[in-house]
Parts: structure tokens; sequence; C-alpha cells
């Protein structure tokens, strides 16, 4: 049997769908700050293109050679937005010098910073994605139309990575920092919500075998009372079924008890007769003894066969044949009694269900009616088709039973009083297990013209 946790299952669920959440957010986020970082870095493009559209083209070639662009004013005034002195030019936040070409309208170059790369000239103004030597850039073109002349400001789309990688990086970090103590924490609450599954186990394992009342626990999740409430109600039934069992067995061998007694009696008296006609009439009285207990005992073992197992062969039955069947079986025995047994069977009425015990059952109706009976009356089985369901009958205009007394033929070992004929009373219990076994179900009635008695069993086909 393959074992597994609860708990683990639980945290690996949780902490999965945690960190399912945690890299679609940081990829959320990621795409977010790029997109951020790029709308800043266009802005910073054309802020730088701007500038130097500020200055005249002697300022731009002291830029380039990497002279202030104020020229000989070295009194420490401040100078024009675009000019820093010292580094080349025109930079960016990281302190990088923005890399830029000057064009005239006809395309030719004039200037070029020392990081510009070799990018041709520039179809259109504004911004623009471009492969240059194996590298994208990003540019930004303005125009001067007093000055006639284009300013084209770069920088490397790998520059713009940078800052989402290492934003991406930082969070990533801090999602795995934090990512031990939520398992601690989701492993705490975990085991904390199947504490109540831990004292159900140790409140069943604490119970003696024979104690089968309902289980309390307090206070009770919602999510166990389902278990406890099935555990309940198997509870119950193992109550039923074992009272049953010990009523049984108790019937069993006080019905045991009375056979074998009058046959160890029988016995003493053979032992004990002087003339041979006492001595084999006791004989006689031990054998037919020894036969009420053989049956009695086959009844015993079938009914206890019937209660823990269902008819496994199932097959189509032609439940007239099987009754034509039965009705020839105790032929014999109806005509030592005189009795005319007839069937009226309805051709075609099939179900689907276990031959053997099908037989029995119907063993057992016939066997009834025949033995208790009104010596030269009539017994008449019927089988007809109703309703998609099968229904078979075994009537006979005997004696009868009191309506009181009806109901009590279902209990085991059960007769009525003023019958002389021999018998088990586990016929009828023997019928009811049969057919609940086969889905039916048997009701009992009056007999042939309301005398006797009637017993109709319905099947569904």
């Amino acid at each position: 049997m393959k074992r597994f946790s609860i708990r683990g299952r639980l945290l690996l669920l949780v902490l999965g769908s945690v960190v399912i959440v945690w890299v679609a957010m940081l990829g959320a986020s990621y795409d977010k700050a790029r997109e951020e970082i790029a709308e800043l870095a266009d802005a910073r493009l054309q802020q730088g293109a701007r500038t130097l559209l500020m200055l005249d083209l002697k300022r731009l070639t002291r830029l380039v050679e990497g002279a202030p662009a104020g020229g000989g004013d070295r009194s420490g005034g401040e100078r024009s937005g675009g000019e820093r002195g010292g580094g080349g030019g025109e930079r960016d936040e990281t302190g990088r010098p923005l890399a830029f070409q000057v064009w005239v309208d006809d395309g030719t170059l004039l200037l070029a910073s020392a990081g510009a790369p070799p990018a041709p000239h520039p179809a259109t103004d504004g911004y623009a994605t471009r492969a240059i030597d194996g590298r994208a850039w990003r540019s930004y073109t303005a125009r001067d139309e007093r000055r006639q002349y284009q300013v084209t400001v770069l920088e490397p789309l790998a520059v713009r990575e940078h800052p989402a990688n290492h934003l991406a990086g930082r969070m990533s970090e801090v999602l795995l920092l934090a990512l031990a103590p939520l398992a601690l924490f989701v492993w705490f609450g975990i085991s904390r919500g199947l504490r109540p599954l831990t004292r159900l186990s140790e409140a069943i394992a604490a119970r003696s075998a024979d104690n089968l009342e309902p289980i309390r626990l307090q206070p009770l999740p919602t999510e166990v009372e389902p278990v406890i409430a099935a555990l309940d109600r198997l509870l119950e039934r193992l109550a039923r079924s074992l009272d049953k069992e010990r009523a049984f067995t108790a019937d069993a061998a006080h019905e045991l008890r009375t056979p074998l007694a009058a046959i160890k009696v029988q016995a003493e008296v053979a032992l004990a007769a002087k003339d041979e006609a006492t001595r084999s009439h006791a004989i006689a009285q031990v054998i037919a003894g020894v036969d009420r207990t053989t049956h009695l005992a086959q009844q015993l073992l079938l009914l206890a066969r019937l209660e823990h197992v269902e008819p496994a062969a199932r097959q189509a039955i032609e439940v007239g044949r099987l009754a034509a069947d039965g009705v020839a079986h105790h032929a014999d025995a109806a005509a030592a009694r005189n009795i005319e047994i007839a069937l009226e069977a309805q051709p075609g009425c099939v179900l689907h269900g276990d031959p053997a015990t099908l037989a029995i059952l119907l063993d057992n109706l016939v066997d009834n009616a025949i033995k208790y009976g009104r010596e030269g009356g009539h017994v008449v089985v019927g089988v007809r088709c109703e309703n998609g369901a099968v229904i078979l009958t075994v009537v006979d205009d005997g004696d009868g039973v009191a309506a009181a007394d009806r109901e009590r033929l279902r209990d085991r070992f059960f007769r009525v009083e003023g019958h002389a004929a021999p018998g088990s009373g586990l016929g009828l219990s023997i019928v009811e297990k049969i057919a609940a076994a086969h889905g039916g179900t048997v009701d009992i009635g009056a007999g042939l013209g309301g005398r006797g008695l009637g017993v109709t069993v319905r099947v569904r086909a």
C-alpha cells in the first residue's frame, strides 16, 4: 500500500503555489521595470538631444574634443545646462558620456563623440532602434531648422537591461530569503490544522475491541465532521452485526441442544430396551433426530454464508424453467401428503442472478408449502412478469398463519405453535436473505381463496 503524508503534500502545494505566484509577480515586475526604465531612458535621450541642439557647432566641437563647452570663460560662473566640463559632454545618470552624432541635411557627418558607433545617417527624426556592428542601439534624432543640422543621441540597449536585471536579482534574493521562514510558518499552521486527526487516531487507538460507542471529540472541525459521522455509522453497523451474530449463535445453540438431547434419550432407550421392537423404534427415532439435526446444521451454514456473501455467478435465468424444476423435485413429497401441486408460469420471465441460491429460495418456499399445507390440499407456484420485475409466488390452502404472526415468520427459529411438522424455523429467513442479495423483496399474506399462506418474491429483472 502506497503511503503519503498529508502534511507534506499540503506543504508542497502551499509553497508551490506561493512560489508560482512569486515567480509570476517577479516576471510582471521585471516587465514593468523594463518598460519604466525604457521610458526614462528615452526621455533622457530626447533631453540630451535637445540640450545638444542648444549648442552651436563650435561648442559641439569642443565637447567632442573633450574640452569644456563654455569656451574661455573660466570665471566659475554658471554654465549652461548642456555644458559639463572635462569629460566629453552630456552624460547619463550613471556618469557615462552620451554618444552623439551631428549631421548636415545632405547626410554628411560633421561630428561624432568618442563613444558614438559608426551609425549611418538616420532616415527620420525621433526614436529608432537600430542594429549597429552586431549590437542593438536606441537613438533619438532631433533637427535644428535654423542651423540646418541634425543631432542623433545613441545608447546601447544593453545599458538599459542592467537596472532591470539588478532589480529582478534583488527581488529574487528577498523572495528566496522569505521562503524559509514562510515554510516554517506554513508547516506550523498545517500541523496545528491537522491536530484533530491526531486526536481522532489517538481516541480510536485507545478504544477496546468491544467499545462501539459513537466517537465524541470536542471541538470538532467542520472538515473532520464527515469522517466522524462515517465512523459512527460504521460502528453502529458493526454493533448491529455483532448483536445479530450473538443472537444467532445463542439461538443456534438452543435449537441444536433440543434435537441432540432427544437423540441422546432415544439412544439410551435403545440401550436399555429388552425387546427388539422397542430397540428398533428407538434407533429409528435416533436416525430421524440425526436427519433433523443435519438439516438444521445445513440451514444454519447456508444462512451464515448468506449473511456475508452475495451471489457471485450472476447469469440470465428463465424463472419459469427454474420453478418447473423445483416443482418436479418436490413432486414425491407432495404426493406423499396427497397434495396437488401446480405451476402457473408466464414464459419469457428472465432475471439476472445466481441460479444456485435462487433454486434454494424456491426449494424453501415449496418445501414449507407442502410441509405446512393441508393434507389433500393444493399448492400453486406462479411466475409472472410485471412492470419490469419478475414475481414468484407460492401459495397453499392449509391452516395458514394468524395475521399477527405473519411478520414473525421472518424471525430466525420462529415456528408457529400447533404445527407438528418438523422444521428449523430458518426457511423464510433464508428466502429473505437470497431475495435481498438479488435486490428483491418478500411479502407474506393469505393463500388460496383467503386460506393458507402465500409468499410473494419480487425481483427487478
